[in-house]
């Protein structure tokens, strides 16, 4: 088991979502970076699905009750093991009582893997915490332990029978102050003005984001060519819809269910996992892509 001393401004349980309940209003939630959560249960011998912490900022700190292994990704941070200076993409072969501190870094949010995956009871199919509708697991506090599924004998972490790993990765993206994101067009692009607005201007991201959706403050409010309203259709990760203000927000990974605005574009997965890690203030443009 892992004992939970701090856990900084938020931690939740997540792995890559729960598919195929949309028809019942739940959405797939799950990491909001999965490209980061994937990379950590990867480097520790994990499926790709196992459960991860999803940690905001930094500041998380556990004690290993056991001998274990494990690995923090996505920001690009200090670790520290007792007082020994680690980072992140890093895999750490802990000893029982040493605690182990993330650091705030650059990037957002950090996953937290343990090899053997943590012991947690499914809810519908995934251990995702939604924050929109609160399904899963509830969020990480202090003083809580969260179980392993890591082998009870863990003085063996250097033996060679151990499932190969990656020891360190450089971090595979360290968000600048000005970002750039790709975007399908579409596909209600002509209810606009001028769809060539969402490309040549600056947006920023705003504090009043979370994992439902990131507010993005555009310095020229993106124009409706159409007056009225849409009927309420499905939503999806990545959608950027426009409300009648014209700043737009990017749908998060507990996004709503269907939403009545126009989404005048969609962005890819790989900068959806780049939106994750934007602090407020980033500086954001937007490039075409093709939908291909």
């Amino acid at each position: 088991m892992l004992k939970v001393l701090e856990t900084g401004p938020h931690a939740l349980f997540q792995d890559l979502g729960r598919n195929g309940y949309s028809g019942l209003g739940v959405g797939p939630s799950g990491a909001f970076d999965r490209g980061s959560a994937r990379r950590a249960n990867r480097m520790v011998g994990n499926d790709d699905n196992a459960p991860v912490v999803e940690i905001l900022f930094g500041g998380f700190q556990v004690q290993a009750e056991t001998a274990l292994r494990l690995v923090f990704t996505g920001t690009d941070a200090d670790v520290f093991v007792d007082k020994r200076r680690m980072r992140t993409h890093t895999v750490l072969d802990v000893r029982a009582g040493q605690t182990v501190r993330l650091e705030v870094g650059t990037g957002l949010r950090a996953y937290l893997a343990v090899a053997g995956g943590f012991d947690i009871s499914p809810v519908l199919g995934s251990v995702a915490t939604d924050t929109l509708s609160g399904i899963g697991p509830a969020p990480i506090a202090a003083n809580d332990c969260l179980p392993t599924k890591a082998h009870q004998d863990q003085s063996d972490v250097h033996s060679p029978s151990q499932p190969p790993h990656a020891k360190h990765l450089p971090a595979p993206f360290v968000p600048q102050q000005r970002e750039v994101l790709d975007v399908v067009v579409g596909p209600r692009e002509d209810w606009f003005e001028d769809v060539s607005e969402l490309f040549n201007q600056q947006f920023e991201v705003s504090a009043e984001s979370d994992r439902v959706g990131v507010n993005l403050q555009a310095a020229r409010p993106l124009r409706r060519a159409a007056d009225g309203e849409l009927a309420s259709e499905g939503a999806l990760r990545g959608a950027l819809q426009v409300p009648p203000s014209g700043h737009p927000v990017a749908f998060g990974a507990d996004h709503p269910i269907t939403g009545g605005y126009p989404v005048i574009g969609v962005l890819t997965t790989e900068s959806v996992d780049k939106m994750a890690q934007l602090s407020p203030g980033t500086i954001v443009t937007f490039r075409g892509v093709d939908k291909h």
